[in-house]
């Protein structure tokens, strides 16, 4: 079985093509420039994906059984108040793999992101409707309304906050850029009246193999499982790593200025 992951050098895209899988033939699309390193030997394609006519010559060659779309702009700050700018690339993109996936049949997972949500402090289910904060936001929930408008069999995860080790040079999520500094020796505030169900990466990855294997369709929403605010974690964090969190500030959201809105509370239900 041929599987093609999008985003492939981005933190979920790593830690998908590293499964180790008899049978599967493992294709990472990414326009980084080289092939981050993973546990197996994947094949590396180099493509912008917006180049829809570049993109699906390479998927008519490569003929896969599944696509795995991961790639996105997934920086919250960098895309708010830019939204036409990232549309292309968040939704457009997005929306052909569909077409595409649909008209050949083949097996279609979209990754989108809690932040379709607004934070309600309501559990939420995987088919809660729409509600977000901010552009990134509002381009995903119209990413997902694209996908299942052009593909009714396609697989819409929605994965909560995400912590696990990036390719080098990669963008940081919060526990990596929160063990840097703390074992440098600086003194970090994060917010206590944000909550969330951090996710390990690896554990996303097998719960999108998982839904595949079973063909799974429609939204699904992936989290830990354990609700906790975010200076919570970065206190864990401190104590799993054995780091000095003594002189971390817990201050509230409002106490960040400059940042985008975010959804206060996405725990699942």
């Amino acid at each position: 079985m041929r599987v093609i992951v999008t985003g492939a050098t981005g933190l979920l895209g790593k830690y998908l093509v590293a499964r180790d899988e008899t049978g599967i033939e493992f294709h990472g699309i990414s326009r980084s420039d080289q092939k981050a390193s993973a546990k197996n030997d994947y094949l590396f394609h180099q493509i912008d994906v917006t180049d829809r006519v570049n993109l699906f010559r390479a998927l008519d060659e490569i003929d896969p059984q599944v696509i795995i779309h991961t790639a996105a702009e997934g920086a919250v700050d960098a895309v708010e108040g830019k939204a036409d700018l990232y549309r292309n690339l968040n939704v457009a993109v997005s929306s052909n793999l569909a077409t595409y996936s649909y008209a050949r049949d083949i097996q279609y997972v979209f990754v989108s992101s809690n932040a379709v949500f607004q934070g309600s402090g309501l559990a939420y289910s995987d088919d809660s409707g729409h509600s977000p904060l901010n552009d990134y936001g509002r381009l995903k929930a119209e990413a997902e309304n694209e996908v299942v408008s052009m593909n009714k069999d396609a697989l819409i995860v929605r994965p909560i906050l995400m912590y696990g080790w990036p390719h080098s040079g990669r963008r940081l999520n919060p526990v990596v850029s929160w063990i840097e500094s703390l074992r440098a020796g600086r003194s970090i505030s994060v917010v206590d009246d944000v909550w969330t169900e951090p996710l390990e990466v690896w554990d996303c990855a097998d719960a999108i193999w998982r839904a595949i294997a079973a063909r799974a369709t429609g939204g699904i929403n992936i989290s830990g499982g354990v609700r906790m605010t975010l200076h919570e974690l970065e206190m864990l964090v401190g104590e799993v790593f054995d780091l000095d969190t003594r002189k971390n500030q817990a201050i509230s959201f409002e106490g960040h200025t400059g940042l985008t809105p975010r959804p206060g509370d996405t725990s699942c239900g």
